[in-house]
């Protein structure tokens, strides 16, 4: 693009004084010549004095580890884009002729018409269609949804299809059918209340949706929103035909709409083909602080995210017949863009998905009943997987234990010094046996996102399962695309250089001392390209706060370069809230702090503009609870039990404050940061309960209202006296 940069030479000195400072952590990078680095810049002659047109690296390139500087604006840091790609933004996958989502699934069947496409477990396994099966499906579905009037045009110009339901080739079928007819996909998560589906539904004025009988139900006991619904899986019975009738609901079962259609083949050459830039989804945001917006994703959008995690000098992944065919599962929710990026992924290589049962807590069983090829996943089941492997070793006790802990020891050192993580011995001996029983044996690349994961977490999946682990960055309004690990990189402590679909700059956020001109250079995470989307759907005001007039997404998160050209992310620019001393203080940074604390489970904490300092509603973790009880000479008891007892909840309400404290001291929080009283309360915040959403985040405005009169009470007893000691 077209880079104006008066400020350009000092803040590109600095990214090379950085780069040059300390080599690349990862020794394996480092044999690919990774470390590299194009010379400085000596003085502002090498630079034309009115913009930078970055149009090849030969014009321009200052290689910062991973990454490559491209151009710099007065208060801000400088554009960073991949090394790999530096000249240009991916806009489609395998730089071919994408126009739509769909052709990401016609990219598939071309490859291998007959491979297993969509796989629905059993409980003998997994019952797989094919993909010309899943290509006559979606014809008829597309036909039948159209010849039966399912998806009129809305006032807004658009027609639109909603998908409330667990993932499920029901929910692929019907998405692939709207993005060959240029129909928006609204998915909704199917763990969304009846209040919220209607919201989108008056927002959006959709006319039909698609769902299994337990969202139907919930539905009617509501009064369904909906004009017509679309029933996926077993049936519910003439019972249910009567209540969707008395509540003027047209149902069709989905094998209805498929037979419909099977009839009207033909109409298919007369529906409209979408065009890359046409709206191919709705995603609604997890609405953490108020209603969800819609986030419109084009085909455009999705076709550059897909085309940058498929890029050739970082991708595993090869769209080749020849080769064995890539298995997945299926399990985050379809309604992500997360997920949504990973199957179109899969489906342009021509790989297998196989859906999950439908019950998070049974996926290691769908995991050792698939044994995928790639694992995308969170690292909320990251953790669960690395705790399950450990206490397993560690019940298991004498010489197995002591076996898995020097296994262990070694190839982590292995890791670590080398950046090798496969050991011919250790392999051979305990992890082969883990991977097995995991069903990862035949795993070879993990993939975490969506939040912070631990590098020791990473350390371990990379040497407990002999893959390549990678984490990556982004957000729905950048389709995922951000940033993300090299594969050959097995450092931590950030998420990698820029994905090849969105460039990267550190806008200048002074208020929270955050600024481009510091070693190392800090600011608010802005991206820019191909993947960021359209706007939010009817919302023209958050819109313009999202992206300003020069097309950056301002993504609130602060990030800072570390001097292998990666991106680290280091705090939260929304979320910010002024004390009456006039400090800045970020709730999710401190909140990030107290989490790790023994004790407690879950933390909010908040901030009166009226007052100095902070107060906190925890969640205690009942399991270390039970250890604290031990340790105090205190019998068993259950933690609301516990509560409710004067003189015990005292001690542990100062044991909790206690930790807290030496938590916010460890991590080096100004005093004003520190949370000076806790309320404690036994019930863990749900999507049941309406404090977290679909995605496991905190609905601040939700939890301020629930616990309002504990937050005045707090405030009202005044600042509790600092201990970091229990």
């Amino acid at each position: 693009g077209v880079i104006k940069c008066p400020a350009l030479l000092p803040r590109l000195q600095l990214s090379y004084a950085l780069a040059t400072a300390a080599p690349l952590p990862s020794p394996r990078a480092e044999r690919n010549g990774l470390h590299s680095f194009a010379p400085p810049i000596e003085s502002s002659e090498n630079v034309p004095a009115a913009r930078l047109v970055m149009q090849s690296p030969k014009e321009f390139s200052l290689r910062v580890g991973y990454s490559v500087a491209v151009g710099a604006q007065p208060n801000e840091g400088v554009v960073m884009r991949p090394y790999v790609q530096p000249h240009a933004l991916t806009t489609r996958p395998l730089d071919g002729a994408f126009e739509t989502v769909h052709d990401c699934f016609l990219n598939g069947l071309q490859l291998r018409p007959f491979a297993p496409c969509f796989g629905t477990r059993t409980k003998k396994g997994f019952e797989w269609q094919s993909y010309t099966d899943v290509s006559k499906r979606v014809d008829a579905f597309a036909a039948g949804m159209w010849s039966l009037d399912l998806v009129p045009v809305t006032n807004d110009g658009l027609r639109l299809l909603g998908l409330y339901l667990k993932n499920s080739a029901d929910w692929m079928i019907a998405a692939e059918a709207c993005y060959k007819t240029n129909v928006v996909v609204v998915p909704m998560y199917d763990t969304l209340g009846a209040q919220t589906v209607s919201f989108i539904q008056s927002q959006t004025s959709i006319s039909t949706v698609l769902c299994t009988a337990a969202e139907l139900k919930i539905l009617l006991a509501a009064g369904c929103p909906f004009k017509n619904v679309i029933l996926s899986g077993a049936f519910a019975g003439e019972a249910c035909r009567k209540a969707a009738a008395a509540a003027s609901v047209r149902l069709f079962a989905f094998e209805e709409v498929e037979a419909a259609g099977a009839k009207r083949l033909a109409l298919l050459s007369s529906l409209p083909t979408p065009k890359y830039e046409d709206v191919a989804l709705l995603c609604y945001t997890s609405g953490t602080t108020g209603d969800p917006k819609g986030a419109m994703l084009s085909h455009g959008n999705i076709l550059a995210s897909v085309g940058a995690q498929l890029h050739p000098a970082i991708s595993p992944f090869r769209a080749n017949a020849d080769s064995p065919q890539e298995v997945v599962l299926s399990y985050l929710p379809l309604a992500h863009i997360y997920e949504t990026v990973v199957v179109n992924l899969v489906l342009t290589i021509g790989g297998a998905i196989g859906f999950y049962s439908g019950e998070t807590a049974k996926i290691l069983n769908d995991l050792q009943a698939l044994r995928p090829t790639l694992f995308c996943s969170v690292p909320r089941l990251y953790n669960r997987i690395c705790d399950k492997i450990k206490s397993g070793a560690q019940a298991k006790g004498g010489i197995s234990r002591a076996l898995f802990d020097r296994a262990l020891r070694s190839k982590l050192e292995q890791l670590h010094a080398t950046g090798v993580n496969s050991h011919a011995l250790w392999d051979r001996l305990v992890f082969s046996k883990v991977r097995r029983q995991l069903g990862l044996d035949r795993c070879r690349y993990c993939v975490s996102g969506a939040a912070p994961i631990s590098g020791a977490v990473k350390d371990f999946m990379r040497v407990a399962l002999n893959v390549t682990f990678v984490e990556g960055y982004g957000m729905t309004e950048s389709s995922t695309a951000g940033a993300a690990c090299h594969p050959d990189d097995t450092s931590n402590g950030h998420v990698g250089m820029p994905t090849t679909a969105a460039e990267v700059k550190l806008q200048d956020v002074p208020e929270m001392n955050y600024v481009s001109s510091t070693n190392p250079p800090r600011g608010e995470v802005c991206l820019r390209g191909p993947a960021v989307f359209m706007g939010y759907f009817k919302l023209p005001d958050k819109t313009e706060e999202a992206i300003d007039k020069d097309g950056w997404l301002h993504t609130g998160d602060v990030g800072e370069w570390t001097p292998n050209g990666c991106l680290r992310i280091i705090d939260r620019k929304k979320n910010i809230f002024k004390l009456a001393q006039g400090e800045y203080v970020a709730a999710e940074k401190i909140e990030s702090v107290c989490g790790r604390c023994p004790l407690v489970a879950q933390c909010f904490v908040y901030g009166d503009s009226t007052q100095a300092w902070l107060v906190g509603i925890v969640v205690p973790d009942e399991e270390e609870v039970t250890k604290w009880l031990q340790e105090q000479g205190v019998g068993s008891m259950g933690l609301a039990e516990l509560l409710g007892h004067a003189e015990h909840s005292q001690r542990l309400h100062d044991a909790v404050l206690a930790q807290m404290s030496a938590a916010c001291k460890a991590a080096k929080l100004a005093g004003f940061e520190y949370v000076r009283r806790v309320t404690l309360t036994a019930e863990p915040w749900s999507t049941d309960n309406g404090l977290l959403t679909p995605t496991f985040k905190l609905k601040r405005n939700d939890a301020k209202i629930r616990f309002m009169a504990d937050i005045e009470k707090m405030y009202a007893a005044g600042p509790a006296p600092l201990k970091a000691k229990l």
